[in-house]
């Protein structure tokens, strides 16, 4: 069982070597525009959430050796698929490919490292397997990313094939692994409709509790869009080429895994919902800069926004933990995730055709002033809600 968590750690290393971080941008609009691309991540987000029940079960039938061999597979194939696209359908193909891989692996890799340190006795030291593997994730994501600028110079596919080569290595890896006896988890579609509902309901169980979901979401939808999508393009509309792109996405990514270390002392300095208003604040400005950014103001705006957006993200879950029972934790955090991804999953396409049609620069600052907005009105409905409770 010990192998396992070694393998663990390189499965987290391959999983994350994503050579095209910082040139898929680039190589979308070969085949398409600004719509195209938010109708590719509708795709992407879409496959990837209607897979949690399908790759459950295959984990529940098949275990989870097999259930990673085959996400590995998946995710190699749709590198190479493309790689060689010829047009926009087949790479609208791979990327359905790619993300039910994903699937595969979400949640399976984590599952394992428990269940194996379950069996020998050692599940307390989960945490700490937990934490090794997301530094494997940050080193893959900042060395795969950088070489794949250098890649993409040479020939745009290279980046893709690269990437295929390494995840078709982790399916190989797959099979190395020792089928854990214990298992915590048991996969059923009564079950995950079942614990949605429960995660959805303790959301809204009381209109302060209601309140702070609709606020989070809200904030948490412009994160993905920003993420999934805006960082992208505005690196490219900033003036940066596939090279320089690349490095500054590895870069991106190393400003996100140090500001998650200042989650905690936030927390107990200001309180997680104080410290989500003023780092949104900073958030804001980011957004405002945008359609005077240059090489430099842009790439500061765009680490800075990595950095506090990830902070946003963990302090979100402290609140969620913070409102919740315990024993509905999981489940809301899960749910909660399916709620603010779900604005995206519907108007990608169309927030990709105003692109176009205003660039990404001028859309980021619309977007800074509606988190603006955002941020007035809910600070507007907790002063009401205060005078309220002060009456009481």
């Amino acid at each position: 069982m010990k192998r396992n968590i070694k393998i663990t750690y390189l499965l987290s290393y391959l999983k994350h070597s994503w050579f095209w971080i910082g040139i898929w941008v680039f190589y979308y609009l070969r085949f398409t525009d600004y719509a195209g691309i938010g109708l590719i991540e509708t795709v992407m987000i879409g496959t990837m959430s209607l897979s949690e029940i399908p790759t459950g079960a295959i984990g529940d039938l098949f275990g989870k050796r097999v259930t990673l061999f085959i996400g590995f597979f998946m995710e190699s194939a749709g590198n190479f698929i493309m790689a060689f696209a010829p047009n926009f359908n087949v790479l609208v193909l791979s990327v359905i490919i790619m993300s039910f891989g994903g699937s595969m692996y979400s949640g399976t890799s984590e599952a394992l490292a428990y269940d194996s340190l379950k069996q020998i006795g050692k599940e307390r030291n989960y945490n700490k397997v937990t934490a090794n593997s997301q530094s494997f994730q940050w080193i893959a994501v900042t060395l795969t990313g950088i070489i794949g600028g250098l890649l993409y110079k040479i020939n745009p596919s290279y980046p893709f094939i690269a990437s295929g080569i390494f995840f078709f290595i982790g399916a190989l890896l797959c099979l190395l692994i020792h089928e854990p006896r214990i298992d915590t988890e048991k996969f059923s579609i009564r079950n995950f409709i079942n614990q949605n509902k429960i995660g959805l309901r303790s959301l809204f169980i009381n209109s302060e509790v209601k309140r702070l979901t609709l606020f989070l979401a809200a904030i948490g939808a412009i994160i993905v869009l920003s993420w999934e999508m805006l960082d992208g393009i505005l690196g490219m509309e900033f003036g940066y080429d596939p090279l320089g792109l690349s490095v500054l996405s590895a870069v991106l990514f190393l400003a996100a895994a140090g500001a998650s270390q200042l989650t905690a002392f936030l927390h107990e300095r200001f309180g997680a919902s104080k410290a989500i208003i003023f780092l949104a604040i900073i958030t804001i400005v980011t957004f405002l800069v945008s359609p005077i950014a240059g090489l430099i103001i842009g790439g500061l705006s765009l680490i800075l926004r990595s950095a506090v957006q990830t902070i946003i993200v963990n302090l979100t879950s402290v609140v969620i933990n913070e409102n919740v029972e315990s024993k509905y934790r999981a489940t809301a955090l899960s749910s909660f995730n399916m709620f603010k991804n779900l604005p995206y999953v519907l108007s990608a396409y169309l927030l990709g055709s105003l692109m176009d049609t205003i660039t990404a620069r001028n859309f980021a600052f619309v977007l800074g002033v509606l988190l603006g907005t955002l941020l007035l009105i809910n600070s507007i409905r907790t002063k009401n809600t205060s005078k309220r409770y002060a009456k009481m």
